[in-house]
């Protein structure tokens, strides 16, 4: 009896190995391109000319912005004040630290309950004060506020009549074409309120026409 065998070799493949000639390629390294000198120009040229636009722009927004936080502290200042006389049924006193009958209130000042009605502090109960004024921002009242301000216990002022207090950055109410000027009125009644500028001269007006200057609203 005869056994057949079969034996079936495969032939061994030869190991390949997968190489992407494509990342293998080496690529010359290339230099850096610099700005030429007219372009470098250019670009300074424009650079000189957003600041030109720019810096006026930023130094009128910070000399605004020191304006509206002055005047809008006076403001409160004299508001709280005529509350603080209603509610505690007194008069309350603001004084200015400048020299008497100067109306400079941008020297600082003192508000207290002025139990005695002399138009005075001494001795009395402050309630707050204010601090001077930075240069060159300035504050004065007119002839009615030349020394004190002060509401009765039914928020009217204690003088007769009314008036206004200007708050300027500089000596002028305005300077190349911009307000350097804002205004604080109160009339008789001791309302008080912002002065506005309805003929747009950048000069803040009071009840009987414009302010007439930094140092005599």
């Amino acid at each position: 009896m005869r056994v057949r065998i079969h034996v079936r070799i495969r032939p061994v493949r030869p190991w390949r190995a997968a190489v992407d000639l494509s990342t293998a390629r080496c690529r010359a390294p290339t230099a850096n391109r610099g700005l030429s000198l007219i372009e470098v120009l250019i670009v300074m040229a424009i650079a000189a000319i957003l600041l030109g636009i720019g810096v006026p722009n930023m130094q009128t927004f910070i000399l605004n912005n020191r304006l509206a936080s002055a005047t809008h502290e006076f403001y409160t200042a004299l508001q709280f004040a005529r509350s603080e006389a209603v509610r505690r049924g007194e008069q309350i006193t603001l004084v200015h630290s400048g020299a008497a009958g100067s109306g400079n209130w941008g020297a600082g000042w003192t508000m207290c309950v002025d139990s005695n009605r002399d138009n005075a502090c001494a001795g009395e109960e402050t309630l707050r004060t204010g601090a001077p004024l930075e240069p060159p921002l300035t504050l004065y009242g007119n002839a009615n506020f030349a020394n004190f301000v002060a509401f009765d216990a039914s928020g009217r002022l204690t003088t007769a009549g009314g008036g206004a207090f200007v708050i300027c950055h500089g000596a002028n109410l305005v300077e190349d074409g911009q307000s350097r000027s804002r205004a604080v009125l109160v009339n008789g009644a001791g309302r008080v309120r912002f002065g506005v500028d309805s003929n747009n001269d950048g000069i803040p007006e009071k009840d009987s026409g414009a302010v007439a200057s930094c140092t005599n609203p």
